[in-house]
């Protein structure tokens, strides 16, 4: 991490990985796809029944948005790029959030799991690989099919000095899959104006670090980047499907009949029901905050902002909170309490208990490992609030005895 630039994850990183089930892990990536098949039904609804600039409005994005949206990525699941949340609980597993983004972070973590495996020395066989890995074939595949010349990692000159990590790791592994392939990690500062004329946008691939509200020239430059025909894997399509919106929305009943059987089954089973505030649902809310998350729509807000628990607010407190925003900006969700594992931090002398968010990864309807954050204090578990930061391999029952054996055959050895 220290040598990806990363101030925020530098510290912050779980001392071991983590293992999870392969069975579990099935099961979660099937739902995952359920439920993201599901949004897609919603959205196809709402483009059929409404303007572009209404789905936009209903999701809190800005009406201009609409020239810079790939429409056609929101009629299929190809072009998903993004990790889904998940809390485990003593019940099961919960998703809390749909983080549809391409520049979605936390992949860097397999690293440095993956090299404490390998001074273990553990065989790698039958472990998930790097989600960022997975990610640069799906680009790689693109620029073969398209006889793509380069790709371009871009970042924002506002987004860049948040702290997050250099995307050094996408970059080499986007090398290794296609040999030749120019890579560069750039903003729109250092972006080379030749690279904006028509024949060399067509000849280039846009992976995109930032998000629209991290645009700071009024879509000056994105125009341009858009005008000269590169090849951008999303448009700004992410942030709409990263609403919390949709959490209250997949619960609505008048939804519920473009669902087939299993995306009904995966909503009841794995997303915590959700409503919409309004003046008409307030005062049940105020009454059962105790057991309700208030999650704010205003955006594609991240970094857990915009989260308020019920629990921990006086109902008069609460309530003005809420009208101060708008009462139509904030879904409410039921509350779930994250498991906690006793694990230890790069500063923990002893095991420490930390409630677990799961980060599942999903390219291209591909489910990959899991990006673990935990907290010792917040219920709102998140990297840029004070969590820790790690790795789960996905190993079978087997694989998991085995690896087990091994530890403990390396740590009594001479």
């Amino acid at each position: 991490m220290r040598g990806l630039g990363s101030t925020m994850f530098e510290k912050r990183q779980l001392a071991h990985p983590l293992l999870f089930d392969a069975a579990e892990f099935a099961e979660l990536g099937r739902a995952c796809s359920a439920l993201l098949s599901a949004q897609l039904k919603i959205i196809q609804h709402l483009l059929a029944t409404r303007s572009k600039e209404s789905v936009l409005d209903l999701f809190r994005m800005p009406k201009r948005l609409a020239a810079f949206i790939h429409w056609d990525n929101l009629k299929h699941g190809d072009a998903t790029v993004g990790r889904m949340d998940i809390v485990p609980t003593r019940d099961g597993y919960s998703f809390c959030e749909f983080n549809i983004f391409p520049g979605v972070g936390g992949g860097e973590a397999y690293e440095g799991a993956n090299a404490y495996l390998e001074a273990l020395g553990y065989p790698q066989a039958g472990l998930t690989g790097s989600a960022l890995r997975d990610l640069a074939g799906l680009y790689a595949a693109e620029c073969r099919k398209r006889d793509l010349r380069r790709v371009v990692i871009l970042d924002s000159t506002a987004h860049g000095q948040l702290g997050y990590p250099r995307q050094e790791l996408l970059k080499r592994y986007l090398e290794a899959a296609n040999p030749g392939l120019t890579v560069e990690l750039l903003d729109e500062a250092r972006y080379p104006k030749a690279w904006l004329s028509r024949g060399e946008g067509e000849k280039t691939l846009v992976h995109r670090m930032f998000t629209h509200e991290e645009v700071t020239d009024d879509f000056a430059f994105v125009e341009k980047l858009w005008d000269s025909g590169a090849v951008l894997t999303n448009g700004f399509e992410p942030e709409l499907r990263m609403s919390k919106r949709f959490l209250a929305l997949l619960w609505e009943p008048g939804f519920q009949a473009l669902f087939g059987a299993e995306e009904v089954a995966a909503i009841r089973k794995y997303l915590p029901h959700a409503f919409s505030l309004s003046e008409d649902t307030l005062t049940a809310a105020l009454r059962d905050k105790g057991e309700l998350v208030f999650k704010w729509d205003g955006g594609a807000s991240y970094g857990g902002s915009g989260v308020l628990m019920g629990v921990d607010w006086p109902a008069d407190v609460l309530e003005q909170k809420l009208r101060e925003a708008g009462l139509d900006r904030w879904i409410c969700q039921r509350g779930v309490e994250a498991e906690t594992v006793a694990l230890r931090a790069v500063e923990d002398a002893t095991p420490v208990e930390y409630r677990l968010v799961l980060g599942l990864y999903s390219y291209g309807g591909k489910p990959n490992g899991f990006l673990v954050r935990g907290s010792r204090t917040s219920k709102v578990v998140n990297i840029s609030s004070g969590g820790k930061l790690g790795w789960a391999f996905v190993v079978s029952e087997a694989g998991r005895r085995d690896f087990i054996r091994h530890a403990r055959s390396r740590r009594t050895s001479p």
